[in-house]
């Protein structure tokens, strides 16, 4: 079996905002899947209840609007998208209960019954005030990149991002963050690496 290729990154929680990009274009994570949305974000990443109702009042399931969280069941390669209000009539109308959800047409998801369980991958995109809120903990979960998408981040990092670390643990052993930034390690990983990001105030 191949062992698991895993990046740490330890960083001062105002490093966060330089995921957004990432968290907006959407990072492919592993869950257990054939659960509701309600139940893969309050369960599995530890998110009030109350926050889900209350703060995401915009979230789409493979491009379909979501009325009922608890009743829109995730599947291997499901999208997942979160967003707070979003502006305007198409925010209205994109509004998870609102009075112009009529208005969206076939883009309204249409419950169906629950999908088969087991470990799978999805993707999530985050939104907003959403991602600046819950970005963390996403990270912390772990992300799922490739050597290229991982070098690419990397590449567009500020200098402040590089000083600012706090540690760098790659497969175990903690390294220079500098071997990092010049991608001296990255030759050595093929395929698929989980990236975990903990964030310190």
């Amino acid at each position: 079996m191949t062992e698991k290729q895993t990046l740490r990154m330890i960083l001062p929680q105002d490093q966060l905002s330089a995921f957004f990009p990432l968290l907006q274009q959407g990072v492919r994570l592993q869950v257990q899947v054939g659960c509701s949305i309600m139940n893969l974000l309050v369960k599995q990443f530890g998110i009030a209840e109350d926050y889900v109702i209350e703060r995401i009042t915009t979230l789409f399931l493979d491009g379909k609007a979501i009325d009922a969280p608890e009743r829109a069941y995730v599947k291997e390669g499901s999208t997942v998208a979160l967003s707070s209000a979003m502006p305007g009539l198409v925010g209205a109308t994109m509004r998870r209960g609102g009075h112009l959800a009529a208005m969206r047409g076939t883009i309204t998801y249409q419950d169906q019954k629950q999908v088969e369980s087991g470990t799978g991958r999805i993707k999530v995109k985050l939104f907003n005030m959403v991602m600046a809120e819950l970005g963390a903990i996403f990270l912390a979960h772990g992300i799922l990149l490739s050597s290229d998408e991982l070098a690419t981040f990397l590449d567009g990092q500020a200098d402040s991002f590089w000083q600012s670390f706090g540690a760098v643990i790659l497969c175990g052993r903690q390294i220079d963050p500098v071997a990092l930034k010049k991608h001296e390690r990255l030759s050595t990983l093929t395929g698929e690496i989980q990236l975990r990001v903990e964030f310190k105030s």
